[in-house]
């Protein structure tokens, strides 16, 4: 007894703790460092909360598929007993000994099924007669289980609304966002198991879950430091409710760790980081080369690793742009589309070997003009998009054959003018796509059909999507002091923050700087023709950098983030800026 009593005791005490931690954690507090803090953890607790009802709701539906096949097993042994007792007696008009088609039967009448499915259910449960000795002998009664009897409820779970609502970020749920609705609730009629089972099967079909999980798969190919970064942002973040929350302005420092020679002869054009191999990253210029890079076991310095001078010999510009492959050391450039030459490279590295494999893929879909933009999309198959001064979006598909891509062109006539930026979304095969016509589109690859355009009131010059949240985009304008916007997907129309600088060089913005989102998509980092480097936290409530970087001579062309503690920078000097951030 009194080990029972301490026992019980030692048990409320824990209970006690947990409730005075639960009150502590609750209270919000009142000072700016402490309320950015407390929303740093309730984001925490919000995405823990997201995980485990996904699990939960997994477990639900094998429980569910598990009861509904016993169920089924159940009525099946069931009917063959019923006909083997049949057999050895005589058939009653209008009365069968099976209970599946008696529920059949009820089913298709409409009638109330309640004396066919309950606790006990007897064969016939009419009005009292007389037993002779020509009546058949009684079924034994059949025990169901009580879930067995169930209600038909109408065409969305109420778990599902809920976990709908809890996903909507709070920005978008006083909006008028067009939202899957449920039928209307039907009379609660005690239906069979198979008719539930049809109805559940047409409702969760019925449900729109595109926006519910980005689509996104992590190679086998990938390195194993890519690949715990890629499982970590392989939820969905809702990053759109901290936009503009906070007025305290972050403490971000830096520290510029290594300015080094770019080698190239000519201005630099391009830099991009590995997707696989964060350490990896190439830069192109005007002097037709590209350059490989690899950052060294102090991360303090780099060293060349490559170097690629011509991937054809008919090769006659350079790269506009370029793009690694997201699952292996591949990197695809993009150049002019005029005389009938190649319009796109892919050059392979490998370490191991002297000299890079290079190749020029073989569509030509593109018309006329430069090819402004090469990014590949995070779906589950490999493919990218590009976008021309021809206004054409094109969508190229890897094919099973090595170098093999086979391109389709998405749209020609929605822009005006040249197509500056393109990107893809991590759910329903959204293609977004910006140029100098003011328009920001968006366009449903698996439908073929246009889903949003938006007019904007200055040029655009490219556009990215959030690493976290599947729903947010940021579109790069020439517009002085309001140059980066910010955009839900799901309301185009409506922008939900701005950020910008005053250059003092340059009354006009130049399309070739360039932006990046941190891989915590709190921070993007933008080149400038200052020259200065501008990092800005999405959580403060101001227009104005969080942080500026002087490092370079000349303008910078962009700042790409190996890490979220490093920038690595390229500019009009031929050199090339490591720098860390804490």
């Amino acid at each position: 007894m009194a080990t029972a009593a301490l026992k019980k005791r030692r048990i409320e005490e824990e209970n006690e703790e947990e409730e005075e931690a639960s009150m502590l954690s609750s209270q919000i507090p009142d000072d700016k460092e402490g309320l950015l803090e407390f929303m740093d953890q309730r984001a925490k607790s919000i995405q823990l909360c997201k995980d485990q009802i996904s699990i939960l709701e997994r477990k639900l539906a094998k429980e569910r598929n598990l009861m509904a096949d016993a169920e089924t097993k159940f009525l099946q042994l069931d009917r063959v007993e019923s006909d083997t007792f049949s057999k050895a007696k005589p058939k009653v008009p209008g009365k069968s000994g099976s209970l599946l088609d008696k529920v059949t039967t009820a089913a298709a009448n409409g009638t109330s099924t309640s004396h066919v499915l309950g606790e006990k259910m007897e064969c016939d449960t009419s009005s009292p007669r007389p037993r002779t000795e020509k009546d058949p002998p009684k079924l034994p009664p059949i025990i169901l289980p009580p879930s067995f009897k169930r209600k038909a409820s109408s065409s969305v779970r109420p778990e599902v609304n809920e976990i709908a609502q809890a996903a909507q970020p709070a920005v978008t749920r006083s909006s008028s966002f067009p939202r899957e609705e449920g039928a209307r609730r039907s009379h609660a009629t005690t239906v069979s198991n198979g008719v539930v089972r049809e109805a559940t099967q047409a409702r969760d079909n019925h449900i729109d879950k595109s926006f519910a999980k980005p689509r996104i798969r992590v190679s086998s190919n990938v390195s194993g430091q890519a690949r715990q970064e890629k499982s970590e942002f392989n939820g969905h973040d809702e990053l759109i409710a901290l936009i503009g929350r906070s007025s305290f302005r972050p403490t971000i420092k830096s520290r510029t760790v290594a300015m080094l020679p770019s080698g190239h002869t000519k201005r630099m054009r391009s830099l991009a980081v590995s997707l696989s191999n964060p350490d990896l990253f190439a830069t192109s210029a005007l002097d037709c080369v590209v350059h490989f890079w690899k950052l060294q076991s102090n991360r303090s310095s780099a060293t060349l690793l490559k170097t690629v001078n011509r991937v054809g010999l008919d090769q006659k510009r350079w790269a506009e742009d370029i793009a690694w492959h997201p699952h292996r050391s591949e990197l695809f450039s993009v150049y002019t589309a005029d005389d009938g030459h190649a319009q796109i490279s892919a050059i392979s590295l490998n370490e191991a070997r002297e000299s890079c494999e290079s190749k020029f893929l073989k569509d030509r879909p593109h018309s006329k003009g430069l090819i402004n933009r090469i990014m590949f999309t995070p779906w589950d198959d490999p493919c990218f998009v590009t976008g021309g001064c021809d206004h054409a979006v094109v969508l190229w598909r890897e094919q099973r054959e090595r170098h093999a891509w086979k391109s389709s062109l998405l749209h020609r006539d929605l822009h005006s003018s040249s197509v500056m930026g393109v990107a893809g979304m991590r759910h329903k095969n959204l293609v977004l796509s910006c140029g100098d016509d003011r328009r920001f589109i968006g366009f449903d690859a698996r439908a073929e059909k246009a889903t949003f355009t938006h007019r904007l009131d200055n040029r655009c010059a490219n556009l990215l999507p959030n690493p976290r949240d599947v729903n947010l985009v940021m579109v790069n304008t020439r517009q002085l002091d309001r140059q980066l916007r910010l955009y839900d997907v799901r309301l185009p129309q409506t922008e939900l923050f701005c950020f910008g600088w005053k250059q003092e060089s340059s009354e006009s913005q130049s399309a070739l700087i360039n932006q990046s989102w941190s891989p915590d998509g709190l921070h993007i980092s933008s080149g400038s023709s200052d020259p200065v480097i501008h990092i800005f936290d999405i959580r403060y409530n101001a227009p104005s950098p969080s942080l500026s970087i002087k490092a370079h001579k000349k303008r910078v062309f962009k700042a790409e983030w190996q890490s979220s503690q490093q920038l690595v920078s390229i500019s009009s000097d031929l050199e090339i800026g490591i720098h860390k951030l804490w």
